[in-house]
C-alpha cells in the first residue's frame, strides 16, 4: 500500500499565469499525491495537469468587486480585502467538500502576502478542530510581499513587513527561490533553517530546443501575424518561412533552417512598470542606427527580428511606440501572445533571449530566463542583487546595466560568423554550450521540494493500492464567488 496526500496549491492570482505553482501541482500529481488547483479565472492552466484526471481538482473563481471599489481603492480597501478573504474561504470549503472533508497540506504562492497567509493560517487550524486532522501550511516564496509597496506611505511598508514576520514562522515549511532568499527569512524572519529550503526555478522537459519541423509548422501559423504587423516580413514562397524551408535531401522532403535567416531575439513581460521596457527598445534604435550607419563594417550582420509575448496593462502604450519607431529593414520588433503550447516552441527557435525584469526586493530570480536556459538560449539581463546565482556573466549570457550596455551586446553577440550549416559561432554558440545538460524541473523538485512538503503534512492520511491508475479526463470543477 502507499499514501496519497490531498495538497491544497493555492495562488492568488490568474492560475493560467503561475507556472511554478503549476509545476509544483504537476509534480505532486507524478507523485502520486491528490491535488486541489486554487486561483482565480484567466488564462488555461498547463495541459499536462489534466492528464492526471481524478487526482486533480481546479477551483477558479473571480473576487467580487464593483467598479465603484476599483476606481476608489484606498477608500473602500478594507472591503476589497474581506471580500477576498471571503472568496478564498469559499474555495476552500469547497476543497474540502470535494475531498471527503479532509486537507493533508496548504502550498501557497506568496506574495501576496494579505490576506493569503493569514487566511491559510486561520484554515489550518479551522480544518483541525473540524476533523481532528492537522493540515500543514507550507509557504513558496517567490518574493518578499513587503517589498511591492515600495513607494507607499512608510507605515504601509513597516506595516506590511511586520506582518509577513509574523506569519513566516508560522508555516510548517517554506521554499525559497533563491539561496539569499533563505537566508533573508531565517536572519530577518526568525524562520528556522530546518523549516525553509530554497528550490531554484527549473525548467520543464517541454522548454527545449525546437526541432527545424516543429519550427517550420509554428513559423506558418505565426506567419499571417507577422506579416500583419509588418508587411516587408511577407515570404510569398508556400515551402518558406522566414526561418526555414522545405528541401529534397537523398530524394525524400525535409526541412532545413534557412542560411539567411535572421537572428530572433525573445522577451517575455507582463507589460507592467516594474520592466523598464523602454532599455530594450531604445537599443533596437540603437542598433539599427549603427548597422545603417556602419553599412560596410556590418555588412554580415544579420537581419534581426525580436518577438516580445505577454500581457498585461502597459501593452497598448508600448504598442504604440513600437509603431512609430523608425527602423529600417534590417530590425523589426513585434508583439505577441501565445498559446501555453507555443511559447516553448518559440523559445525553442531563438538565437538570444532578454529579460528586464528587476527585483522588488533584490531576492527572487525571472522565470523567464529558466525558460529560456531550458531551450538553450542564452540571455541578455539586466542585473540586480541576486541574479549571479542563475546569470554569470559572459558565461551563459550577458549582464547589463542600461540600453548602451545593451546595446552592445546585442552587436557583439549577434556580430558572429556562422558556419558552412549557417550554425551560430562564437560567444553565443559558447554560452549555449554551457547551458546545456541543467537540471530540470522534475529531478530538482524530488531532492529538494518533496521532502518539506511531506514533513507539513500529517504522518498518517488515506491509503491506497500503490498500482492505482486515474481516470484520463481532467477533474476541472468551476466555482464562481
Amino acid at each position: 500500500m502507499s499514501y496519497r496526500k490531498h495538497v491544497v496549491v493555492i495562488v492568488m492570482g490568474d492560475l493560467g499565469r503561475s507556472p511554478r505553482m503549476n509545476y509544483h501541482a504537476l509534480s505532486l500529481l507524478e507523485h502520486g499525491h491528490r491535488v486541489t488547483l486554487i486561483g482565480y479565472d484567466g488564462e488555461d492552466i498547463m495541459p499536462q495537469l489534466k492528464l492526471h484526471g481524478t487526482l486533480l481538482d481546479v477551483i477558479r473563481f473571480t473576487p467580487y468587486a464593483p467598479p465603484s471599489f476599483l476606481r476608489r481603492k484606498k477608500v473602500f480597501l478594507p472591503i476589497y480585502y474581506l471580500l477576498r478573504v471571503l472568496g478564498l474561504f469559499h474555495a476552500l470549503c469547497c476543497a474540502l467538500r470535494n475531498i471527503e472533508m479532509q486537507s493533508d497540506c496548504l502550498l501557497v504562492q506568496n506574495p501576496p502576502s494579505v490576506p493569503l497567509l493569514m487566511v491559510s493560517y486561520l484554515y489550518c487550524n479551522i480544518h483541525e478542530k473540524v476533523t481532528s486532522t492537522r493540515c500543514g501550511l507550507v509557504i513558496d516564496w517567490h518574493n518578499l510581499g513587503f517589498s511591492m509597496f515600495e513607494g507607499k506611505p512608510s507605515f504601509i511598508s513597516r506595516l506590511a513587513c511586520e506582518y509577513e514576520r509574523m506569519m513566516a514562522p508560522l508555516a510548517d515549511g517554506n521554499l525559497t527561490v533563491t539561496k539569499a532568499m533563505k537566508e533573508f527569512l531565517i536572519d530577518n524572519f526568525e524562520v528556522k533553517r530546518d523549516k525553509v529550503c530554497e528550490v531554484y526555478d527549473r525548467p520543464p522537459e517541454f522548454f527545449r530546443p525546437t526541432k527545424v519541423d516543429v519550427m517550420h509548422d509554428l513559423m506558418k501559423r505565426l506567419k499571417s501575424d507577422m506579416e500583419e504587423q509588418c508587411p516587408r516580413l511577407v515570404v510569398p514562397e508556400q515551402n518558406r518561412t522566414l526561418f526555414t524551408e522545405v528541401a529534397l535531401k537523398n530524394g525524400k522532403r525535409t526541412f532545413v533552417e534557412r542560411k539567411d535567416r535572421p537572428a530572433l531575439i525573445v522577451s517575455s513581460t507582463s507589460w507592467t512598470p516594474d520592466e523598464n521596457f523602454d532599455i530594450c527598445l531604445d537599443a533596437m534604435e540603437l542598433v539599427d542606427t549603427f548597422v545603417n550607419e556602419e553599412a560596410e563594417l556590418c555588412k554580415d550582420f544579420p537581419q534581426i527580428i525580436l518577438i516580445v509575448t505577454g500581457k498585461g496593462p502597459q501593452k497598448e502604450m508600448y504598442e504604440k511606440r513600437i509603431a512609430g519607431m523608425n527602423l529600417s529593414p534590417r530590425v523589426t520588433v513585434l508583439t505577441m501572445w501565445l498559446e501555453t503550447t507555443d511559447y516553448p516552441k518559440l523559445l525553442g527557435c531563438a538565437d538570444l533571449g532578454i529579460s528586464l525584469h528587476t527585483s522588488t526586493s533584490g531576492l527572487d530570480l525571472p522565470m523567464k530566463i529558466l525558460d529560456m536556459f531550458g531551450c538553450e538560449v542564452p540571455v541578455c539581463a539586466v542585473g540586480f542583487k541576486c541574479l549571479g546565482e542563475l546569470v554569470q556573466n559572459q558565461v551563459n549570457g550577458v549582464v547589463v546595466a542600461n540600453r548602451s550596455e545593451l546595446t552592445k551586446a546585442l552587436l557583439t553577440l549577434l556580430s558572429r560568423e556562422r558556419d558552412k550549416n549557417g550554425k551560430i559561432t562564437g560567444n553565443l554558440a559558447r554560452f549555449r554550450k554551457n547551458i546545456k545538460n541543467m537540471t530540470r524541473w522534475r529531478e530538482n523538485w524530488k531532492t529538494q521540494a518533496h521532502d518539506m512538503i511531506m514533513s507539513a503534512c500529517p504522518s498518517t492520511s488515506e491509503s491506497i493500492p500503490s498500482g492505482s491508475q486515474s481516470s484520463p479526463t481532467s477533474g476541472d470543477r468551476k466555482k464562481k464567488n
